[in-house]
């Protein structure tokens, strides 16, 4: 279902505006939406495991659209849970497979939404301008929140009683609507798996932002003077949308995503860990929590040629330290000797396999568990019921190497229940796993 006018032509990079509705006519809405445009990716060619997060329908900039799901029969003032899918505010679509609602609604009984909102320089292109206003992504994400306010009783929903879920930038979303003044009272309580607000790549500074956006215009080919931004603006309107993501990316450290939000002084307008420390957030109950090897994933990514796809990699002490070099570009020595001190294991320096897990837990919790830890620690202290937990189960079907252990993003499947298609090859104790943590999940709910 449509909840926003298509964000094209002269609305590109705008905040999104209301829907007029489409007249007297029955839409429709049967069929899947189009993802947002955005980069593939082919790192590891047609490896199913990284294949299932590139995008499965049209990529389109017309792409905003929610999806719902209900059970049979129709309920009513069913708990609603809210879906904001990740992809580091660069890539991710609701209509993925391991996303399927299907088995999560049925079993559990609950009304599922999930939206598309822009992601890349479409969604989070910031100019300081009216027109190149930054955050569009989330105000997408916010548009829909307020529509399912508006309408989720009409599908047998609770309005009053909506959970927003997200895993990685997508709980990093979730956890910024938590601090949004814009967000707070459209939603109820709110489950963050693997991502909250004060990461260190979920928001860049306004300047920066700024200058990555002139570096994508002079990389289009478009005008990039910074003090005449009109035909930049103009040009960069003009150029397919595919042309501006395949661009964004120049020389970025791991974990670091082009376009992601800025503090624009209306969505957000303090930085999170300020937010927090003056306990300025909504006060509501939260579920969330982390996976043991956080880090392998991105790891995997950046450094492929000391870290391949394949079994049994190791990682001499030399590997090691300059590893932690590349990993932390922009840290001095004084920290990098730190980090250096706090990771291997000192009665084993030269354990390959204890080196290469020390780079695993260094990445997996400057980028993710500590700051998950933190911020359920915040909340904590305000008398909140936080729930936390720490997901150690690793598929037996998993693709990637062995090694890679509990990687970011495995819960999934758990929560949307896939051991329990059949023709998915899961163990008996995996469907009774998932079943378990969809029971958690609804239940919070």
């Amino acid at each position: 279902i449509p909840y926003a006018q298509k964000p094209i032509g002269d609305l590109r990079f705008r905040h999104p505006r209301p829907i007029e509705g489409w007249g007297e006519e029955i839409l429709n809405t049967t069929t899947l939406p189009h993802s947002c445009v955005q980069i593939i990716d082919n790192v590891f060619g047609d490896f199913p495991g990284a294949m299932m997060w590139n995008p499965n329908t049209d990529m389109q900039e017309d792409c905003l659209y929610i999806n719902i799901v209900v059970p049979k029969p129709r309920p009513k003032n069913a708990a609603v849970m809210l879906w904001v899918f990740g992809g580091g505010f660069y890539s991710g679509t609701a209509t993925l497979d391991v996303y399927d609602p299907k088995i999560l609604v049925s079993e559990e009984k609950v009304v599922y939404v999930s939206m598309q909102y822009r992601v890349a320089s479409l969604g989070f292109l910031f100019f300081d301008t009216p027109d190149v206003p930054g955050n569009a992504g989330l105000f997408d994400q916010l548009m829909a929140l307020q529509w399912v306010k508006d309408n989720i009783a009409f599908f047998g929903g609770n309005p009053h009683n909506v959970t927003l879920f997200g895993e990685s930038a997508g709980a990093a979303s979730v956890s910024l609507h938590l601090l949004s003044p814009l967000s707070r009272n459209y939603f109820s309580q709110a489950i963050m798996q693997s991502g909250a607000a004060t990461v260190p790549w979920a928001i860049i500074s306004r300047e920066e932002s700024i200058l990555r956006g002139i570096r994508l215009a002079e990389a289009v080919h478009c005008p990039y003077s910074r003090n005449d931004m009109g035909p930049m603006i103009e040009c960069l309107r003009k150029k397919s949308p595919e042309e501006l993501v395949n661009n964004e990316w120049g020389t970025l450290g791991i974990c670091e995503f082009p376009f992601v939000p800025i503090i624009d002084g209306s969505f957000l307008d303090e930085m999170p860990a300020r937010s927090l420390a003056h306990q300025n957030f909504k006060k509501t109950n939260l579920l969330m929590g982390s996976n043991t090897e956080e880090g392998y994933y991105f790891i995997l990514y950046y450094l492929t040629e000391m870290m391949p796809k394949e079994e049994n990699v190791g990682i001499s002490k030399e590997q090691f330290l300059q590893a932690v070099k590349e990993l932390n570009p922009y840290v001095n020595d004084i920290v990098r000797q730190a980090i250096v001190y706090e990771y291997p294991d000192w009665l084993n320096p030269n354990d390959p396999v204890k080196n290469r897990n020390a780079l695993d837990k260094m990445v997996g919790d400057y980028h993710f568990t500590c700051s998950v830890n933190e911020f359920a620690h915040r909340y904590a202290e305000t008398g909140n019921n936080v729930y936390t937990y720490y997901y150690k189960h690793r598929s037996k079907n998993n693709p990637w190497p062995s090694w890679t252990g509990v990687l970011h993003a495995d819960e999934i499947n758990y929560v949307f229940g896939e051991p329990l298609n059949l023709g998915k090859n899961y163990s008996p104790e995996e469907v009774e796993f998932s079943k378990r943590i969809m029971r958690y999940w609804a239940n919070f709910a």
